[in-house]
């Protein structure tokens, strides 16, 4: 009778062990893919602002291509979210909103300094959280997508900083 509790007691704490095991790693890829659609969503709506707002056209042009990458980018993660069955919300988290909302605020030179230092700072977040998943995600899929797109968020980033230079370099140091 010790026996089959022992090995019934074994063989549920093995059954928790994987199951937790396999939880944990599915939340964390989880958790990158709502970050990284979080923040590719914010990407999109800046680079919408810019378009309108942006008072140099180098910064209407940077944000038509966040505008079309960003969009590009974020259907492929839902695509593979879905495959996943994982959720994306449809609207920003509250911090990304009240970044979108303290950028609305601004006009003129102020708006192009404010945007331009967002791109930086989304940009070196994003690549961040990217390689982050390349390295220790558990998930093959999201591993090899994530890895796949570091090249072109570096590229972003390098033409944000070459955009603005002089006036970025205060901001950046």
């Amino acid at each position: 009778m010790r026996s089959i509790l022992l090995l019934t007691t074994c063989v549920l704490l093995a059954a928790i062990l994987a199951f937790s095991d396999r939880f944990i790693s599915d939340s964390m890829d989880k958790a990158f893919v709502l970050s990284a659609a979080d923040g590719g969503m914010l990407e999109v709506k800046l680079g919408e602002l810019a378009v309108k707002r942006a008072a140099m056209p180098k910064f209407k042009d940077y944000g038509k291509m966040m505008i079309n990458d960003h969009t590009k980018v974020n259907n492929e993660l839902k695509a593979l979210a879905k495959k996943k069955k994982i959720s994306i919300p449809a609207s920003l988290s509250a911090g990304k909103q009240q970044l979108l909302d303290s950028l609305s605020a601004m006009t003129g030179e102020s708006f192009d300094m404010l945007y331009m230092n967002m791109m930086i700072a989304s940009h070196e977040e994003t690549i961040g959280l990217f390689q982050t998943e390349s390295t220790s995600g558990k998930d093959a899929d999201f591993k090899k997508w994530a890895d796949s797109k570091i090249p072109a968020l570096k590229h972003h980033l390098e033409m944000a900083k070459g955009l603005f230079p002089d006036k970025l370099q205060g901001a950046t140091n």
